[in-house]
């Protein structure tokens, strides 16, 4: 075999290990999606739901289980990063994701909201996201989710307003309760 004819192997080699390994991640990606679909069913935007607290444009980052940033979801349109924000009602939190159809989070399912500095693949000044604390419920029963936002100018107003949403939903907590 000459050099040439080697090289030209040992490309089309690489060539294929690499169309190998971009079909195999587009299997796992389907695959994760249709395996959480139950779970993270997507909820229209109710109608009539009056004027909103405030609407606030930025990045939406990522959807992750709780508490476990590494754990990306995917279905429902939450896999991929993209033009986003929140718009907050004094009954919930529409989610807008670019490319996506607008997703209702009710008040009762909202758990929270707070700052971080990183999700997935992120890392961010300390504090730069916004967490979006809140639970799904599917066939599969009730998952603890959390959506990391980034906004141009921190985010400060939108974190205001889902922390506002979450304590008016809060039951009351009496002096004393869960201290020993």
């Amino acid at each position: 075999m000459t050099g040439d004819a080697l090289r030209w192997l040992e490309g089309a080699v690489i060539l294929a290990l690499v169309a190998l390994l971009f079909v195999a991640m587009a299997r796992t990606w389907r695959t994760r999606a249709r395996r959480q679909a139950d779970t993270v069913r997507p909820v229209p935007v109710p109608s009539g739901l009056g004027p909103a607290a405030g609407s606030w444009d930025g990045f939406t980052v990522a959807t992750t289980r709780a508490d476990q940033p590494l754990e990306r979801i995917t279905a429902g349109g939450l896999g991929f990063r993209g033009r986003g924000g929140v718009t907050v009602h004094d009954t919930g939190v529409v989610l807008h994701h670019a490319g996506t159809d607008d997703r209702w989070i009710a008040a009762d399912a909202v758990r929270g909201a707070d700052r971080a500095t990183t999700a997935i693949d992120r890392v961010v000044e300390p504090g730069g996201l916004v967490r979006l604390r809140w639970t799904a419920t599917g066939a599969a029963g009730a998952t603890d989710l959390d959506t990391y936002f980034r906004f141009p100018e921190g985010g400060a107003a939108a974190l205001a307003a889902l922390q506002g949403l979450t304590t008016t939903h809060e039951p009351p907590h009496t002096a004393g309760e869960g201290t020993n």
